[in-house]
C-alpha cells in the first residue's frame, strides 16, 4: 500500500505509478487483464481467487493451464 501512497512523508519513496490520480479520474482496472510471469502462482490464495482468470493463465514449467507452485523437497520452480 505505501507505493499508492508515497507523497507521506514516512516512507520517502519515489513512484511514478499514480495510482490515487488514476483512481480519482474514473480509472479502476476493471474489464483489464494482467498477465504475470512466474514460475509459480497461487491461484487460489485469497487475494487472487477472486480475480483469477483461468484463460489467461500457463505453465510454462509443466507445459499446462495451471500455474500453481510445485511444493517438494527443494521448492525449486524454475
Amino acid at each position: 500500500m505505501w507505493y499508492m501512497h508515497c507523497s507521506d512523508n514516512t516512507h520517502h519513496c519515489q513512484s511514478d505509478m499514480n495510482i490515487v490520480a488514476a483512481w480519482k479520474r474514473g480509472y479502476t482496472g476493471k474489464n483489464v487483464v494482467v498477465t504475470i510471469l512466474d514460475d509459480g502462482i497461487e491461484r487460489n490464495h485469497p487475494d487472487l481467487m477472486q480475480n483469477y482468470d483461468s484463460q489467461a493463465s500457463f505453465d510454462v514449467n509443466g507445459n499446462d493451464f495451471d500455474p500453481m507452485p510445485r511444493y517438494d523437497a527443494s521448492n525449486e520452480n524454475k
